[in-house]
């Protein structure tokens, strides 16, 4: 019998640490309150809000403000101060699994994904990287000598989707980035990777409602998180959308939180469907006599 993947897709900026640009700035001693008004201008201008604060940063780049060489933005995202429970949560959550008698008779493998329009190189840098099967945000290009010279890549609301869909067809990471058009290759349903179904999207806010409705409208869970130093606004609007599941809950992931349970309740009942999904699929030998 092959191991049953259930795939717990992260956002990042208010998710699973503190939002990765507003981070930056202050590292780099650039007032948000100057930075922000400049994306917000641009995006009455109709820019696409990643797209904007991408450019912003390029452009503060040229003019000496700040450092956004990969070397200079895995030291910035080394020092993220993650969430309580953060990164110990990957690990005890696949131990959990292991350990569970109903989940491990079922075969559950957990993995983990990111997709923010945070900066990718941050989250790269930071202690969570290690735990992740891919990592999907914003990014740069650079030339030879690891210095920006582009925009690459920016995640914004449908975007979120895309990827996804890669993770449910079984696309590899690689493909994804290299071969963008195979998100298009006809799969039938049976026959994909991950379902919907075995998905579990956790995100805070507006750019997560399309991610959080492509789950949940498939038969996959949505967990609204809200950050500890946040209030719960963005959390209730998404709640009363029915955009999500559950929460939603601070986004504190110790042992024992709230956030915690749920992620463990939410694992073991999909653990539980498989396993029954599994048996009903069990065609018993004939009997003699």
């Amino acid at each position: 019998m092959n191991e049953a993947v259930i795939a717990l897709v992260f956002d990042f900026d208010e998710t699973l640490g503190p939002d990765t640009i507003t981070f930056l700035l202050e590292q780099n001693r650039i007032p948000e309150t100057v930075f922000w008004p400049e994306v917000y201008a641009l995006v009455k201008d109709s820019w696409d809000p990643p797209l904007a604060y991408m450019h912003l940063l390029l452009d503060y780049a040229k003019k000496g403000k700040i450092d956004l060489s990969q070397a200079s933005l895995r030291k910035v995202g080394k020092s993220l101060p993650l969430f309580d429970g953060l990164p110990q949560v990957f690990d005890e959550l696949t131990s959990f699994v292991a350990h569970e008698k109903s989940l491990r008779k079922a075969r559950v493998k957990l993995e983990y994904y990111i997709i923010s329009g945070g900066l990718e190189e941050m989250i790269l840098g930071s202690s969570i990287a290690k735990h992740m099967t891919g990592i999907f945000g914003s990014s740069f290009a650079y030339d030879k000598t690891k210095e920006p010279i582009g925009i690459r890549t920016t995640i914004s609301f449908t975007e979120k989707t895309r990827y996804l869909y890669g993770i449910n067809k079984g696309i590899s990471v690689g493909d994804l980035r290299q071969k963008p058009y195979r998100i298009n290759d006809a799969i039938p349903f049976a026959q994909r990777r991950i379902p919907f179904s075995q998905m579990i999207y956790i995100g805070d806010g507006p750019s997560d409602i399309p991610a959080l409705s492509t789950v949940t409208n498939s038969g996959g869970l949505g967990i609204g998180v809200s950050s500890p130093h946040k209030s719960f606004t963005k959390g209730y609007e998404l709640a009363r959308g029915k955009r999500i599941t559950v929460g939603p809950y601070t986004a504190n992931y110790k042992t024992g939180s709230d956030m915690r349970k749920v992620l463990e309740e939410t694992i073991l009942r999909i653990g539980l469907e498989i396993d029954i999904n599994q048996k009903k699929h069990v065609i018993g030998a004939p009997r003699v006599g």
